[in-house]
């Protein structure tokens, strides 16, 4: 993967706002202000993800996005006590739809939300409608992950979370 550092991730234009050296990314990261670093899988390629930290505000949040540069599946962390804690996790499909970027609406938006006691609510949005269901006592350990270090990702990033 290749990382570019901004201070945010435009999906309109599909570029990166206030682009940043790894040093002042890294000095971000340090004192938790916000940055975001987006993955390219090769020189010259659409971006595969990109990681937006802002641990000043106790949040996080991977995007992984498609060909199109769409967002395809988000996973937002809380920070609690040190750890980053897997709160909600949104897939997005569009359908046949090719349309670029920000200017895309999802057909069917699916998303959890999870609490550290075990408590599971599931939302989908399609064709204008909405349902919603909740769990209990469902084992949340998997939510965890240590706050990573500048520029390594790798557990943050797993695209499965099972």
């Amino acid at each position: 993967m290749i990382w570019t550092y901004c201070e945010q991730w435009n999906n309109l234009t599909e570029t990166p706002v206030n682009t940043l050296t790894p040093e002042q990314a890294q000095a971000r990261h340090v004192s938790g202000q916000l940055y975001t670093a987006v993955a390219f899988p090769q020189k010259n390629s659409a971006p595969a993800l990109r990681v937006e930290m802002r641990l000043e505000t106790g949040y996080s949040s991977v995007i992984f996005m498609d060909e199109y540069g769409r967002d395809s599946l988000d996973y937002t962390f809380t920070l609690i006590n040190g750890s980053l804690f897997l709160e909600t996790a949104t897939s997005y499909d569009y359908g046949d739809s090719q349309e670029r970027g920000g200017y895309a609406d999802a057909e069917r938006m699916e998303s959890y939300e999870f609490t550290t006691d075990g408590i599971i609510r599931r939302t989908v949005e399609a064709d204008g409608e909405e349902t919603r269901e909740s769990r209990r006592g469902i084992d949340v350990a998997s939510n965890w992950e240590a706050v990573p270090n500048f520029g390594t990702y790798d557990s943050l990033i797993r695209r499965d979370r099972a």
